[in-house]
């Protein structure tokens, strides 16, 4: 069985402009996430998205289904990351990551929830940036391990065990910033 996106891509492959543009909005918003929560500012994302996006455009003929297309899209979005990186020599912090509230949420209870967040993007921008790449990928996008250790270039097993050693590590820190308050 077939992901639509790959479906899209085959479509587009054989000729269908249409198909690429269901891709572009199929991930759209999750290749904005991505650079949001890399830190960038919205427009930096929207633009590293389309820069995704053109790379995708002109590589779609040579892409092989040995993969997910999700796999293959965000391996791009990553290579594309860290050339912006590169070329700007930029510093990521986790704080520079928009909050969004619920406003359905009580207020004693929203206040609660804000400093949980503002506790884990600083337990997060405590992490070194491998680290940090090994979350994004896995939990915030929840690509599977294999997805991750074929993005990072390294082991699945290598994967799984800095994933749960760092979720073991930010779980104590988080606990004590959390008796701080």
């Amino acid at each position: 069985m077939t992901k639509p996106s790959e479906d899209l891509l085959t479509r587009f492959n054989q000729g269908d402009a249409a198909a690429f543009a269901e891709l572009v909005e199929l991930f759209g918003p999750r290749l904005k996430g991505f650079f949001l929560r890399k830190g960038v500012q919205a427009s930096t994302a929207e633009d590293l998205s389309q820069h995704v996006f053109i790379r995708l455009y002109n590589s779609a003929s040579r892409y092989q289904a040995r993969g997910r297309f999700d796999s293959f899209c965000f391996q791009v979005a990553y290579n594309i990351f860290l050339d912006h990186c590169r070329s700007k020599k930029v510093t990521l912090h986790g704080d520079d990551i928009p909050e969004q509230s619920d406003e359905r949420v009580q207020a004693s209870e929203q206040v609660e929830a804000s400093d949980r967040d503002q506790i884990l993007r600083k337990v997060l921008a405590e992490q070194d940036d491998e680290t940090q790449q090994l979350l994004e990928l896995s939990v915030l996008q929840k690509l599977a391990y294999s997805e991750v250790a074929t993005i990072l270039d390294i082991p699945i097993g290598t994967v799984k065990s800095r994933v749960y050693y760092a979720l073991r590590r930010m779980r104590g820190q988080f606990k004590k910033y959390e008796q701080d308050l």
